[in-house]
C-alpha cells in the first residue's frame, strides 16, 4: 500500500512539472520617440520594469527566457479646451502606442490617461497643460495590459 502512494504521488510530481508555462526575459526597450519633456533612460528603465510586473502576472520570468522586446511607436498628447465666461476646463489625453515583440510574433497594445484642469478667473501660461509623467505612466501601462493580453 505504501508503495502505490509513492508511485501515486511521484506521478503527481512529474505529471504537475511538466505543465510548466513558458518562461520569458525582457531584453529591450526601444523608443522611437523624441519627447524633450522626459529623460530616454528613465523611461526606458521604467517600461522594462512595467512590462515585468504584467508579464509575471500570466507569465514567469527568467533569466534564460524567451525574449521579449518592447518598443513605443508613438506618444501623442492632444488636448482640448472650453471656456464659458470666467469658467475654464483643459483636458490632456495622453496616448501611447506601443508592441511587444516575442520572436516572430507582434503584440499591439494603446493606453490612453486623462488629466484635467478646471479653473475660474485663471489663465494657462499658452493654454497648453505640461507633460504629466503620471498620465504617461498610466496609458503605458494600460497599452501593456492590452498587449500582453493578446498573447
Amino acid at each position: 500500500m505504501k508503495k502505490l502512494f509513492l508511485l501515486l504521488a511521484l506521478v503527481f510530481l512529474v505529471s504537475a512539472d511538466t505543465t510548466t508555462k513558458e518562461c520569458y526575459k525582457v531584453t529591450k526597450v526601444s523608443s522611437q520617440v523624441e519627447a524633450p519633456e522626459m529623460k530616454k533612460e528613465r523611461v526606458v528603465f521604467g517600461i522594462k520594469q512595467m512590462t515585468e510586473e504584467i508579464l509575471s502576472e500570466k507569465h514567469d520570468i527568467c533569466e534564460d527566457g524567451t525574449p521579449v522586446e518592447v518598443e513605443v511607436l508613438s506618444v501623442e498628447a492632444p488636448s482640448t479646451n472650453t471656456s464659458l465666461g470666467p469658467f475654464s476646463k483643459t483636458k490632456k489625453i495622453t496616448i501611447v502606442k506601443l508592441r511587444l515583440i516575442i520572436g516572430k510574433e507582434e503584440y499591439w497594445g494603446q493606453g490612453e490617461a486623462n488629466v484635467t484642469v478646471q479653473s475660474t478667473f485663471l489663465d494657462l501660461n499658452d493654454d497648453n497643460l505640461p507633460f504629466n509623467k503620471t498620465a504617461f505612466s498610466g496609458a503605458v501601462k494600460k497599452a501593456l495590459v492590452e498587449a500582453v493580453g493578446e498573447m
